[in-house]
């Protein structure tokens, strides 16, 4: 039975919809999933692409797209591509452990996946690596601080390469969701490219307000159409002076675009941007 409770939070909050258009749009959902989720998944699925929340905690047994998650499902499965890897980091507290970021990628979109405590010896053996499709499973959603999506793996997620490697345009690599430099603009926000590097400059140092001392790292990143300053901040500017080379071909992900007060653009690196070194046969 449908759950009307959920058409009815959607159309108060959305006068413009109509009870056939969500009608429609579950029945097309129905179709493209095959049945095998339930409709009060699929309505909520719906909602959230009109920004409707719901307090409900779904447990999900079956594998999804990652365009169709949203925060607040249980027992997610997803296939993904590695694009990026970030370093594993300890916390501590109450509960002290380490955890590591990576993002995934399938035909629909890119996901933040994070690994818990032992699922970060994944990483630490060196057994993940970008351009390996992996199997995720047992996983659950959560919003993150920039209120997206992203997939948890806890004590009893499951995590499994895949060796024989599904057909590669449902896992495209990073240069399908990449932008070009000269279609880059500030409504952007943040963007994902690859590129090569043109110039680097040196490492410059200044001090904050409370009298520490940061760093900065610029380099101008070009394509095909056209180049672009990027800005690279303190720790990160350290980590990575040794691969921003001149001529070496890199991919961001989540570069952040700037209006400087010139009113040109810029690309800043901050603690959710990965720079790696592109290569095709490392990013499929």
């Amino acid at each position: 039975m449908i759950d009307q409770k959920i058409i009815e939070k959607i159309l108060s909050e959305h006068s413009e919809l109509s009870r056939d258009k969500i009608l429609n749009e579950l029945e097309l959902e129905k179709q493209k999933t095959g049945d095998l989720i339930e409709e009060e998944t699929l309505l909520r699925l719906i909602g959230a692409r009109y920004g409707v929340k719901s307090s409900l905690k779904i447990n999900f047994d079956g594998e999804l797209s990652i365009s169709d998650l949203i925060p607040g499902l249980y027992n997610v499965s997803i296939k993904g591509r590695i694009v990026a890897v970030y370093p594993i980091k300890n916390f501590q507290g109450n509960y002290p452990g380490k955890l590591a970021h990576l993002i995934i990628s399938d035909r629909t979109a890119l996901l933040p996946v994070i690994l818990w405590n032992e699922k970060t010896e994944f990483i630490e053996s060196n057994k993940i690596k970008p351009g390996q499709i992996l199997l995720f499973s047992q996983g659950y959603t959560r919003e993150d601080p920039r209120g997206r999506v992203e997939l948890h793996m806890g004590k009893k997620s499951k995590i499994k390469v895949l060796h024989n490697n599904p057909q590669p345009k449902e896992f495209p690599s990073i240069q399908e969701f990449s932008k070009k430099i000269g279609d880059i603009t500030p409504k952007l926000g943040e963007v994902h490219l690859v590129g090569t590097v043109k110039k680097v400059f040196p490492v410059s140092n200044f001090v904050r307000s409370n009298s520490s001392e940061g760093s900065i790292l610029r380099f101008i990143l070009f394509d095909e159409t056209g180049e672009l300053p990027v800005v690279v901040w303190n720790e990160q500017a350290e980590k990575l002076i040794n691969i921003i080379k001149k001529n070496a071909k890199l991919k961001l992900v989540n570069a952040k675009v700037n209006l400087t007060p010139s009113k040109s653009l810029e690309l800043n690196v901050n603690s959710y941007t990965h720079i790696d070194l592109f290569s095709e046969e490392n990013d499929g």
